[in-house]
């Protein structure tokens, strides 16, 4: 949703992309968390949008859909963001709204 990557203020997933999340968390011990994910991966401080991204990406290998057009957000680097007046479908960041 961003081109540096998916922001968590809109995050749109496939079916496909929840089917295969669901069977890694099926793979965990308590059904808690994404096992592969968890395990395959040094996530350290990241957000659980970053920890979502790289699960789906790099672990699960789902195919990602490129959609730049559903957030305006000052960090995609977006010019417009606090108008509100594009054909975007979030717009972040508004920390006093």
């Amino acid at each position: 949703n961003c081109k540096y990557g998916m922001h968590g203020p809109i995050e749109v997933f496939s079916s496909g992309a929840i089917a295969k999340l669901g069977e890694d968390y099926g793979r965990s011990w308590d059904g808690r968390a994404p096992h592969d994910c968890v395990t395959k991966m040094d996530f350290g401080l990241w957000g659980e949008d970053m920890f979502i991204d790289q699960c789906l990406d790099k672990v699960l290998k789902v195919q990602r859909v490129d959609d730049w057009n559903l957030i305006s957000e000052a960090h995609c680097a977006n010019k417009h963001w606090e108008s509100c007046e594009s054909q975007h479908v979030a717009f972040h960041p508004f920390k006093t709204i």
